[in-house]
Formats: structure tokens, sequence, C-alpha cells
């Protein structure tokens, strides 16, 4: 099989390697012609806690134990490196397999971090995380824990994280209900309602700005006071707005909608429908892909969490549309294909 066909390793700890009959597995595969490679997180190497030269001679010291060659790749920060994501991956098979292909079906990972519960197999604690299984299903790789590569033990339940990135489609309706008409022709006040990273700001700007809307941002303007005074004085001209901030609760909505009626022109509310989980993979895909933009914090996703109420008529709007995510096709496949994976473990 030789190089084209690896076992990909990865242990939270590499002396685990050594120990039970897995050195002799792992020779017997050497002897078969499988490339050995483990790939690991190691993020105290880059946050300085864990010296690079105290954890290279660690592995070191367990690869001549074992007395088999390996290659080892290290993500020593958060990344396109960092697994789940493949980035090891692919500088394996695009910079480090000495120009061979790499057989995928013939080849597999094996990983202890597989997103399996508490009790898994009596006793045992839940997995820390799953971001080898993520890994593997990111590139395609056949996968299988420890204990069932090794030890032959029958293959344990897990739990994948509650948003699939594969699944997202660019397809169905742009807005919901369908029967509505999404530009008005005449002054109104359009308030938008979603998570930081919903899709908000670019639907917004694709369909609204774009057709004449002014657009009415707190990131821009600083503060919701001067939100609402850039509306007035857009209604003042007899133009359309639209509110694009996050809006969770009544009372931020409120002063839209109070806007509105001092003009005496509608209030329309676009809920934007992304997930909690949907919303936290596009700010990490942000993150990932553009440096300029600001990073959203877990605390400011659970935040809106708490405070969201679901917008309802009866707060003094004349339409509710529901505004579905959609994949958009990215001009670059290597983006493309990387919003399609797991982006954290």
């Amino acid at each position: 099989m030789g190089l084209s066909s690896p076992l990909v390793l990865e242990r939270s700890s590499p002396l685990a390697l050594v120990t039970g009959g897995i050195p002799k597995k792992l020779q017997e595969l050497d002897a078969e012609g499988y490339k050995l490679v483990i790939f690991t997180n190691q993020m105290g190497i880059g946050r300085g806690k864990l010296p690079a030269e105290v954890f290279k001679a660690k592995v070191e010291a367990v690869l001549e134990k074992l007395g088999v060659p390996f290659q080892v790749l290290v993500a020593t920060h958060a990344g396109l490196n960092r697994k789940p994501v493949s980035g090891m991956w692919d500088h394996l098979q695009e910079q480090a397999n000495e120009g061979m292909p790499i057989s995928i079906g013939d080849s597999i990972f094996v990983g202890d971090a597989a997103g399996r519960p508490a009790n898994w197999a009596p006793g045992k604690k839940k997995d820390f995380s799953c971001a080898d299984r993520l890994f593997a299903l990111n590139i395609g790789l056949p996968f299988a824990t420890p204990e069932e590569f090794f030890l032959k033990w029958p293959a344990a339940g897990f739990e994948l994280p509650a948003f699939d990135p594969r699944t997202i489609s660019s397809a169905g309706p742009l807005y919901i209900p369908e029967s509505s008409v999404l530009l008005s022709p005449n002054p109104e006040v359009v308030v938008t309602v979603g998570f930081p990273g919903a899709g908000k700001s670019t639907f917004v700007q694709e369909h609204l700005v774009s057709a004449g809307y002014v657009h009415v941002n707190r990131d821009t303007l600083g503060s919701w006071q001067r939100c609402v005074s850039s509306c007035q004085a857009a209604l003042r001209q007899g133009k359309r707005v639209v509110i694009d901030n996050t809006n969770p609760d009544v009372p931020s909505r409120a002063r839209y909608i109070q806007c509105a009626r001092d003009a005496g022109v509608p209030c329309r509310c676009f809920n934007f429908c992304a997930t909690l989980e949907q919303a936290r993979h596009n700010n990490r895909f942000r993150e990932m892909t553009d440096p300029s933009h600001a990073p959203v914090s877990d605390m400011v996703m659970f935040s809106y969490r708490k405070q969201f109420e679901l917008p309802m008529l009866t707060e003094g709007f004349q339409e509710i549309l529901q505004i579905p995510f959609q994949l958009r096709t990215h001009p670059d496949p290597a983006l493309q294909r990387l919003y399609c994976q797991f982006l954290e473990g």
C-alpha cells in the first residue's frame, strides 16, 4: 500500500501509543506498507504553556520505543490547521507526502475525541470532544476509536454537533411566506432580528440597500440612539429604511416601531431564522477567512439567546417575514469546501 494509504492517529497523549498491544499492531501495519501519521492539536505550544522542544522530545522518545517510523503533524494555534478543520490533512496530501496520492478508502483515522457520551462503556467518561471523528468526516476518512481499532471492541454510540454544515442548501425560498412582497415601493421601516452571524447584513445589502433602502447599523453608528436619529432623518426625507441590528427583544424593536408610527409609515420585521449553532459556525468561518472581521464571543451569542423574544405582530409590525439561512455559492471552491466542514469539535 506504500505511502498512498496512511493510518492516521491522534491520542490525547502520545504515551498512550506504547501501552497494551498497540506497539505490535503498529509494527504489523508498518510491515504491511502503511504510512503511520499522527495529527495532534497542541494549543499549549502556541500559548507558550508547553515548550515545543519539550513536546518534540516526548514524541521522539515514544517513537523510538515503538520502533516504527511516524510522520507527526502538530497544530499549535487556532485556524485552518486545527482539527477538526482539514488543514493538516491538506498539508500532508499536497506538500508532505512525497508527491504520492493518498487512497482515502484504504486509509483509516483512529482517535479518541469521538463524541461518545458518558458511560459509552461501563464507567467510561464522556469524550472531551468530537474533534477526531469530525476531522475524519470533513476529509471523508473511515474512522475508528482506539478501542475499536486496536482492541476490537464493538462500535460505541456517539453524538454529532447539533448543526451539520454538510446539510446546508442554497435551494429553498428567499423568505416566508412567499406570497409576500420583499420590497415596498413606499416609505417604510424594516427591522431585522437575528443572531450575530445569521446572515442579516449580507441579505440586507444584497436585497434592500441595493434597492435604495437606507442602511442603519449600530456597528457603524455606535449606539442605538444614533440609529434612531438616522432612521428619523431618513423617514423625514420620504425614504425606506432598514434597521440592520440584532434587535433581540421587544424594547429594542419598539424604538423603530415608534419611529414608523411617528412618520405615519408601516413597520415590518425580517426574522432571520439561523439557530445559535449555525450562527456560531458562520462567525467561526468569518474569523478564519476574514482577519478584518471582529470575532464574536460565545458570551455575546448566549446573551442574545437569553434576551431573545420572538417578534409578534402585536408589537406593532404590519408583517413579519421569516428569512431562512441559505448557503451562498462562493467563487473560491476552497472556501466553499471549508464552509461545509465542521469547524469546531
